[in-house]
């Protein structure tokens, strides 16, 4: 009866929360590459959320019907139902995260096939059946749990796309990364082989990212942007947008750290010849021409000029 009552708790979440999502509401905290990819994704026209809050909403209703039948001949009837329509579930939830698991995966599926499988395991009868599919449904999840861990490693660019060959890594509160950033930004053919991922050094860093990822997503001027970098103090964002630009600028950190870069700009292109110049001490050692360590910081390339100073990104004390 217990878990029968639990069940019934995990139906109701996954009907709410495929429901907010279906409406959009809970795109601020799915930031993966693969919520962007399946958003919108439709079924005879209809959203694959409404399906979630569909089945879930059907499962409540052979809930009750179940715990409310007395009669031994009724409850096995019910059982009957709901077995047929869990299994239903899991095979279409294995696609999906099968899917997924092919291609990029999406944080808030992941969520509703989670609360799927609670259920059908908390409702499970005597069935080998439903005892296989689930354990099918597990590995395809294994498989798209694992997708996403990978992903969360990735960079996130707000400008231009992940397989652009210029990629600059940068701060607001930067001088040097300014200056970077002026430059690429006046280079206006190199404007689409360019990606911009913002990180923050400091809280007050964050508010400034928002602005300048909501005017490129507005206007897609990468000059209107640059404007927003020299406005005054930003207005305070809501706890969804704080909570997105949290996460590009943790995964871009993350990438940083992954490959031992401590310092920032940097600078990571497959065509330095495009760039058409020296690029001074602090970028990525792809672009470096002189050899230099790019990891220390006071270091500078002989016969070049003293370059603004690169800040230490402190990558593994405490994020803002």
């Amino acid at each position: 009866m217990i878990r029968n009552f639990t069940a019934l708790l995990t139906a109701m979440a996954g009907m709410v929360f495929s429901l907010l999502s279906a409406l959009g509401l809970t795109d601020g905290f799915c930031v993966t590459e693969g919520c962007r990819l399946f958003r919108g994704t439709t079924f005879l026209g209809i959203d694959l959320y409404w399906f979630g809050a569909f089945f879930f909403g059907v499962t409540l209703l052979l809930i009750g019907r179940q715990l409310k039948n007395q009669r031994e001949r009724f409850r096995r009837h019910s059982s009957s139902l709901l077995l047929l329509w869990l299994v239903t579930g899991l095979l279409v939830s294995a696609f999906l995260l099968g899917a997924q698991a092919l291609t990029i995966s999406c944080a808030s599926c992941l969520i509703v096939a989670g609360l799927l499988g609670i259920t059908a395991w908390l409702l499970r009868p005597d069935s080998k059946a439903l005892t296989v599919i689930l354990l099918i449904w597990t590995l395809t999840l294994v498989a798209a749990l694992s997708g996403l861990g990978r992903q969360q490693f990735e960079p996130v660019p707000t400008f231009g796309s992940g397989d652009a060959e210029i990629k600059l890594f940068f701060s607001p509160s930067c001088p040097s990364c300014l200056e970077r950033l002026r430059e690429l930004a006046r280079r206006e053919e190199l404007h689409p082989q360019l990606a911009l991922y913002p990180l923050a050094l400091r809280r007050a860093d964050l508010p400034v990212i928002l602005r300048f990822h909501q005017e490129l997503a507005t206007s897609g001027s990468l000059a209107a942007a640059m404007e927003t970098l020299n406005w005054g103090e930003p207005e305070r964002p809501t706890l969804r947008e704080l909570w997105q630009i949290r996460q590009i600028s943790f995964r871009n950190r993350a990438f940083l750290a992954g490959i031992g870069a401590r310092t920032v700009p940097y600078l990571l292109t497959s065509t330095p010849g495009a760039l058409m110049a020296p690029i001074p001490d602090g970028l990525g050692n792809e672009t470096t021409e002189e050899g230099c360590e790019t990891d220390q910081q006071e270091e500078i390339c002989e016969g070049e000029e003293t370059p603004p100073p690169a800040f230490n990104l402190e990558l593994l004390r405490s994020l803002p």
